[in-house]
């Protein structure tokens, strides 16, 4: 198959047991709003989100952070699968996209968000070809768009998404995130499962215990960005515009000041780590906390490296990772499936699922065993 997102016909029971058993636990959880989030192009996310669809009988929302659903990858120039929505799916796109992918669906409303490729506009789906998604471009928007499609009848809202936007996943705008990653992630095996395991545990970092959360109280983060806490919980707001280009000075205050913990109000960027890490002692003992990892703006592996220096990251709200799922194709040759995916749930061990809803494999911890999703789904 050249297909570069790995699509597939699902009537195979062992496939389609393994979109059927990813959905039972998705469905178990009671999210009504789940962020897809592909590691890289061609991770198998739009496979999934098309497994999901056509495999569940809830009626689905569909909508995007950015857009997605291309005819072909622009890096490989191979023919990607098409979001492909059954009939009776509501989906949230705009107007040029529906012009560029020629997909025609009853229109319900016109969205107030306009994007680069026009208005958002829901409809409903005709069960007839593949439409090119491309939503609201702001997590508030996205959100709203999300609430609507309920209001008109979506049981669950899948919100398609990428690493590069994985505001998403935000439990601002989700409730739960399935993680799509893939041969392409990286040039070999053995960084491709390095990837994908650091950007797991960077969406699971752990969360602040209650009495450091309450630290915080009544600063308002966005506006101060960040908050220093001593040893003795005394609190001093830092007051910059931004922190972006400050990390040799926020570093400075963080030794003038004694800071254990420091909260970050927005994003937190490659640069400001580097910075902290270069200027703060080698045996300084920090912890950063975030608003969630959505807002971390850096690669997965530097979560490893802080953590070496003695810098903890936590988060005052996490992330519901619901299961990955893992697509063994790459350029020019894909990975042997079985081989593929053993590797990734010997990397991710016993935390979430895992799924090949293509060939069929499943991983559940609960089981402590993989094997064929048609004896591994859940009943």
């Amino acid at each position: 198959m050249s297909c570069g997102g790995g699509g597939a016909r699902l009537g195979d029971p062992a496939k389609a047991g393994a979109a059927s058993g990813l959905y039972g636990l998705v469905d178990a959880t009671h999210a009504r709003t789940i962020a897809v989030i592909g590691l890289v192009k061609n991770a198998g996310k739009t496979t999934v989100v098309n497994a999901l669809m056509a495999n569940v009988p809830h009626r689905f929302g569909l909508t995007s952070l950015g857009l997605d659903g291309e005819r072909t990858d622009h890096l490989t120039g191979l023919a990607k699968p098409r979001i492909v929505p059954p009939a009776g799916t509501l989906v949230a796109t705009t107007t040029g996209s529906l012009d560029r992918s020629q997909y025609h669906m009853q229109i319900l409303e016109e969205l107030p968000f306009r994007t680069s490729l026009g208005r958002v506009v829901v409809g409903v789906a005709g069960g007839e070809g593949a439409v090119e998604v491309s939503g609201p471009t702001t997590l508030k928007q996205v959100r709203a768009t999300a609430e609507r499609l309920q209001e008109l009848g979506a049981e669950q809202v899948l919100v398609d998404g990428a690493i590069n936007r994985l505001g998403s996943a935000s439990p601002q705008v989700t409730e739960g995130l399935i993680m799509a990653t893939g041969g392409m992630v990286a040039d070999k095996l053995d960084e491709v499962v390095e990837i994908t395991a650091a950007t797991l545990d960077m969406l699971m970092l752990p969360v602040v215990a209650a009495d450091t959360a309450a630290l915080v109280g009544g600063h308002d983060l966005s506006a101060h960005r960040l908050l220093s806490v001593d040893s003795e919980g005394r609190r001093h707001p830092l007051r910059l515009p931004t922190v972006i280009g400050e990390g040799v000075a926020v570093a400075r205050v963080v030794q003038r000041l004694g800071t254990r913990t420091l909260f970050v109000g927005g994003a937190l960027t490659q640069e400001f780590v580097d910075d902290l890490i270069r200027v703060l002692p080698p045996r300084h003992q920090l912890r950063l906390v975030v608003r969630d990892a959505t807002v971390l703006i850096l690669p997965a592996t530097t979560v490893a490296r802080l953590r070496r220096r003695g810098l903890s990251l936590e988060v005052l709200h996490p992330l519901t990772v619901l299961a990955v799922t893992a697509n063994p194709f790459r350029v020019p040759h894909p990975y042997n499936s079985r081989l593929f995916f053993r590797s990734i749930v010997e990397a991710i061990g016993e935390r979430v699922p895992v799924f090949d809803v293509v060939n069929g494999l499943a991983h559940l911890p609960a089981d402590g065993v993989a094997g064929d999703a048609a004896t591994l789904a859940p009943s």
